[in-house]
C-alpha cells in the first residue's frame, strides 16, 4: 500500500515563486551579492575567445562610459592548446555604456611586433583615453576620443616612447593631471637601468626628454617592475615601484614625487626592504584621497599573509609607519587596487585568497578612518583569478576586471557604494568627428542631468549604445522576468487545482 503525501497548494505555489525569482534574479544579473556599503552585480566574460587574453585595464569616462582593454594574442592557437601562459600580441578594447559592452576590437596591433603586454590607460580632461603598453623592446602609446573608441581607426597611430624595456610586469604607466599634462613612468633595464618619466604638453602630439627617477641598484637589486604613478587633485605627481633581486623576489619599494608637474622629482624614499629572512618586499599600489593624503598598499615581511599599509597626510612629505593589514588573507601575486568614490571614502579590491581553506577570489574591503572594514567575498567562481585592476564609475559605482588564468578570459563584475551619490555628466558630442582632434564644442558643457543610480538597472541615454541587449543590466530583461514568473505561478496553480478536484 502506498503511503500518499498531500501538500497543500499554497505551499507549491510560494515554493515556485521562490525558485523562479532565483532564477530570475541571476539570469538578469540583479544584485546577487552586498558587502558593507556594496552592492555587486552578476559577472560577465568580456573577452570569450579561445585565445589567451590577459593582463586587463580600466578606466572611466566623463560621461559615464567604461573602457577596458587586455592584452590579446590574436591569431595564435587556442588556450587549450598552449603550454604555460603566452603573451598576448594585441590590444583588445570593449566598452560599456550602461547597458552593455561593445564588441571587442583589436585597437592596437604594430607591424613587426609580436609583443603587446601590460597595458596602462588614464583620462584627461576632455574626455580622451591615453594608453601605453610594452611590446618587444619598446614602450608604444596611442590615444583616441573616448567616445569614439571603439573604432580601431579613432585610435592615432601607435609611437615609440621610448626603448630598452625589461619587459617584468606592469613596467610603465601614465596620467594626465588636473592642467592636461601627461606623464608617463617606465622601467629600463640594460643600458641605462632605472625609472624614468616623460611628459607631453600637448596632449601626447610630442613629448619631453626623459628624467631618470630612481637611484642606481643596490648591493641585491637586480631590475625594475610594477611601476605606477597617481596625479592628485592639486597636480602632485607620486610614483611608486619595486626592485627585484636575480631570483625573482621583490627586494625593495621606493616612492618619489612632483609638486610642480614634473620639471623637477624628490629623491626616492625606500618604504619597504626584504631584510634577510623576509619572503619579498613587492607589489606597491598607490591612490590619493583629496588634495594630500596618499596611500601605499604593498607586501613585505617574512611570509605573503596579509598587506602592508602607509598613509601620508602631507601629500607624500612624510609616510605614517606601516600597519599589518588583511592577515586572514595571504597570497604572493598582489593585485589590491585602491578606489577613491565621489564621497571621499577608499574602497579596497582584492585579488588573494583566504587564509583559512585557501579560497582564491576578488574580495572587497572599505577604509574606515582608523582600519578596514572585515574582508568579505565579490567572486569566488575562477579559482585561478589574477590580474585584478578596477575603476570608479560616476563617483559610486566600482567597476573591476580580472583575468581568469586557466581559461584565459577576462571578466568583469560591478558593484553600487550606497552611501556616495552618483555624479552629474555632460552630454556627449552629437557629431563626433574621426579626426584625432576634438570636436569644436568638447568643451560645451550643456544641460547637466543627474543620472538615476544603476541599483534600479535603468539604461543610461548615451549616444552609440549597442542595440543588442545584455542580460547583465537590461531592464527588458527584468521586465520579461516579471511577466514570465508571473504567467508561470498562474499556469502552475490552475493545474493543481484541477489534479485536486
Amino acid at each position: 500500500m502506498g503511503i500518499s503525501v498531500r501538500i497543500p497548494i499554497r505551499s507549491i505555489c510560494l515554493l515556485t515563486v521562490l525558485l523562479l525569482s532565483l532564477w530570475w534574479c541571476w539570469e538578469a544579473g540583479f544584485a546577487v551579492a552586498q558587502s558593507d556599503t556594496v552592492t555587486w552585480f552578476g559577472s560577465v566574460n568580456l573577452s570569450n575567445t579561445p585565445q589567451y587574453s590577459g593582463h586587463p585595464a580600466i578606466v572611466a569616462d566623463g560621461y559615464g562610459y567604461v573602457h577596458v582593454f587586455w592584452s590579446e594574442n590574436v591569431g595564435d592557437v587556442p588556450m587549450e592548446s598552449q603550454v604555460g601562459t603566452p603573451q598576448g600580441n594585441s590590444i583588445l578594447y570593449t566598452r560599456w555604456d550602461g547597458v552593455s559592452w561593445t564588441p571587442p576590437v583589436d585597437i592596437a596591433f604594430v607591424p613587426g611586433e609580436t609583443i603587446a603586454e601590460f597595458v596602462a590607460v588614464d583620462m584627461d580632461a576632455e574626455n580622451r583615453l591615453h594608453i601605453v603598453w610594452t611590446g618587444q623592446s619598446n614602450f608604444y602609446y596611442s590615444d583616441a576620443l573616448s567616445w569614439q573608441a571603439e573604432s580601431a581607426h579613432a585610435w592615432s597611430t601607435p609611437v615609440v616612447l621610448a626603448s630598452d624595456s625589461a619587459r617584468s610586469s606592469w613596467e610603465s604607466d601614465i596620467a594626465a593631471d588636473p592642467s592636461g599634462t601627461l606623464h608617463v613612468v617606465y622601467a629600463t633595464r640594460r643600458d641605462a637601468p632605472g625609472i624614468y618619466h616623460i611628459c607631453s604638453l600637448d596632449g601626447g602630439r610630442t613629448w619631453q626628454p626623459a628624467v631618470r627617477l630612481s637611484d642606481p641598484f643596490g648591493p641585491l637589486e637586480y631590475s625594475f617592475s610594477n611601476v605606477k604613478l597617481v596625479a592628485d587633485e592639486v597636480g602632485r605627481l607620486h610614483v611608486v615601484w619595486q626592485t627585484t633581486q636575480a631570483e625573482g623576489f621583490g627586494q625593495a619599494i621606493y616612492y618619489a614625487r612632483s609638486t610642480d608637474g614634473g620639471e623637477s622629482w624628490s629623491a626616492p624614499v625606500q618604504l619597504g626592504y626584504r631584510d634577510p629572512g623576509d619572503y619579498e618586499a613587492s607589489w606597491p599600489y598607490l591612490t590619493a584621497i583629496g588634495a594630500s593624503e596618499p596611500h601605499l598598499i604593498y607586501i613585505d615581511g617574512q611570509s605573503s599573509i596579509g598587506r602592508f599599509h602607509r598613509i601620508s597626510k602631507d601629500g607624500g612629505e612624510t609616510w605614517s609607519v606601516p600597519h599589518h593589514i588583511l592577515t586572514d588573507m595571504e597570497g604572493v601575486n598582489g593585485y589590491l587596487v585602491p578606489l577613491v568614490d565621489s564621497a571621499g571614502q577608499l574602497h579596497l579590491m582584492i585579488n588573494m585568497r583566504t587564509r583559512a581553506g585557501q579560497v582564491v577570489g576578488i574580495y572587497y574591503a572599505r577604509w574606515q578612518g582608523d582600519g578596514w572594514s572585515p574582508v568579505v567575498p565579490v567572486d569566488l567562481s575562477d579559482l585561478a583569478s589574477h590580474y585584478l585592476a578596477a575603476t570608479v564609475r560616476l563617483g559610486n559605482e566600482l567597476h573591476v576586471v580580472w583575468n581568469g588564468i586557466r581559461g584565459g578570459e577576462i571578466w568583469h563584475k560591478r558593484g553600487i557604494v550606497s552611501s556616495a551619490t552618483p555624479v552629474s555628466v555632460p552630454v556627449v558630442p552629437s557629431s563626433p568627428t574621426s579626426t584625432p582632434s576634438p570636436p569644436a564644442d568638447a568643451q560645451v558643457t550643456p544641460q547637466m542631468p543627474t543620472l538615476i543610480p544603476q541599483s534600479v538597472e535603468e539604461p543610461l541615454d548615451l549616444p552609440g549604445r549597442a542595440m543588442a541587449s545584455s542580460t547583465n543590466s537590461n531592464p527588458l530583461v527584468l521586465g520579461g522576468g516579471s511577466a514570465f514568473l508571473l504567467v508561470i505561478v498562474v499556469v502552475v496553480r490552475t493545474r493543481l487545482r484541477l489534479l485536486r478536484n
